[in-house]
């Protein structure tokens, strides 16, 4: 980034990144990739939801095979029939207040229950007599709410539903739009359990007491995962559209899609350990791909180490700093390790600089974290200056992420540690110091005041 101008040391203001003859490639830090199958059911078992236990280990539900798998973080499987209907299609899965896993059955008209040693309690009361014309409710998406209940979706009955840890279970329809298909559920910052509406193209709010709101997103948009974000506000993806849509909790939505491949179908999503959303793209052609969005809108996705057609599906952080997903083909669970590689700051073609983690102290002794992105714009007056301009940025509700900050000082100096250049193996080092005499009309200016490379 700040050998910006300086060809010597690798690129130019034009936004030609060349390197020269001075320095050798340096080590490309990215996250990697593992894929396991040992004692996973095949070739029908279809694993789909994915979540974190209180046990340590991560538990995934089996779709076709009627049952729920454990995963431990170095990989050993157990799977867990007993106790789960025949042909009920385990589906969502989350940790309960109680340290048990809950999961919907989409063809079982139920809530299941798992303890970590793998007892299962199934509850319909209250589901099963509210069944469609076609004699099922699939249940979909399940959460853990704000007020020690378990809140889930149930698709076709258009309805949110709410189970107690006692197995008291509650339906809310009055609100939602008939037909819509309520899918993911999530608990939002603003305290009210948040929803997707694959058919009725919207976005779902519903308070603890059961009432609802709904916003719209873009016609035929198919809105499918849903995740708090980092940034205070409910991002989620659109299954047809292409996209990944954020939403305030005010209801305002932003959509994003460039770098996201066409046709991909973007499907779960969660908050990454990097302060970052994460998401499965889950076409068995287009997708079979990894995405990665900052809360600015910047995406990048990843494949290498997916098996060609895997389609994956559910996403989520595991107990080990990394993250793990279900590959509905082929029967795996994959891992997405060194997820703490991929919080350095970086620098486009286009020379946008995104810092996904600046922490500044106050005199105070309070601490912020923000992630911010600023853009290169040259100096006229002084042309061998490197200044950046800040174009946006957010405050993080959830700082503690496994990565070196950047860090903002009291006298407005920003330091970071590492920053990876486009050729994708360079790293520098930077600081930046705030400028008064470029900050005017609003503008927010940094210039670079020292940098150097990062050996190897």
């Amino acid at each position: 980034m700040m050998a910006i101008r300086y060809s010597r040391l690798i690129l130019s203001v034009t936004g030609i990144f060349l390197l020269i003859g001075l320095f050798q490639p340096m080590y490309a830090r990215s996250l990697t990739i593992t894929e396991f199958s040992n004692g996973i059911s095949f070739p029908y078992c279809v694993p789909s939801g994915i979540t974190a236990g209180s046990d340590g280990n991560l538990w995934f539900t089996e779709f076709m095979d009627n049952k729920i798998g454990k995963i431990t973080p170095s990989g050993v499987v157990t799977e867990f029939s007993e106790g789960i209907t025949t042909g009920s299609r385990p589906n969502a899965i989350t940790p309960g207040p109680d340290g048990n896993l809950w999961f919907t059955e989409y063809y079982g008209k139920g809530i299941g229950k798992i303890t970590p040693s793998g007892v299962v309690t199934e509850y319909s009361t209250g589901i099963s007599d509210d069944i469609t014309p076609t004699g099922i409710t699939p249940g979909h998406g399940i959460t853990p709410g704000p007020d020690g209940n378990l809140w889930f979706t149930v698709q076709s009955a258009h309805k949110i539903g709410k189970i107690t840890p006692s197995g008291a279970i509650t339906l809310y329809s009055e609100g939602i739009t008939p037909n819509s298909w309520p899918n993911g559920i999530t608990t939002g910052p603003d305290g009210n359990l948040w929803f997707t509406e694959f058919y009725g193209d919207k976005i779902g709010k519903i308070t603890p007491s059961g009432v609802v709101t709904e916003f719209p997103v873009s016609y035929l948009s198919g809105p499918n995962g849903i995740a708090s974000g980092p940034d205070g506000n409910l991002w989620f993806t659109e299954f047809y559209g292409n996209k990944i849509g954020k939403i305030t909790p005010s209801g305002v939505v932003t959509e994003f899609s460039a770098g996201i491949t066409p046709g991909s179908r973007p499907d779960g999503i969660t908050t990454g350990p990097d302060g970052n959303l994460w998401f499965t793209e889950n076409h068995e052609v287009n997708g079979n791909k990894i995405g990665r969005i900052t809360p600015s809108g910047v995406v990048t996705e990843f494949s290498a180490g997916i098996t060609p057609g895997s389609r994956p599906n559910g996403i989520t952080p595991g107990p080990d700093g990394n993250l793990w997903f279900t590959e509905n083909n082929g029967g795996r669970i994959g891992k997405i390790a060194d997820i703490a590689t991929v919080c350095i700051a970086t620098i486009d073609a286009n020379l946008l600089l995104h810092i996904p983690y600046l922490s500044y102290v106050s005199p105070e002794s309070k601490t912020l974290t923000f992630w911010a992105d600023f853009i290169y714009k040259s100096n006229p007056a002084d042309p061998k200056s490197i200044p950046f301009m800040l174009t946006t940025f957010g405050i993080m509700s959830n700082p503690s992420y496994p990565c070196a900050a950047s860090t903002l000082s009291s006298d407005l100096k920003i330091h970071i540690p590492d920053v990876l250049l486009p050729n994708g193996s360079t790293h520098l080092w930077a600081d930046l110091k705030y400028d008064p005499a470029l900050s005017t009309g609003g503008k927010i200016y940094f210039l670079v005041t020292n940098y150097g490379v990062i050996p190897n």
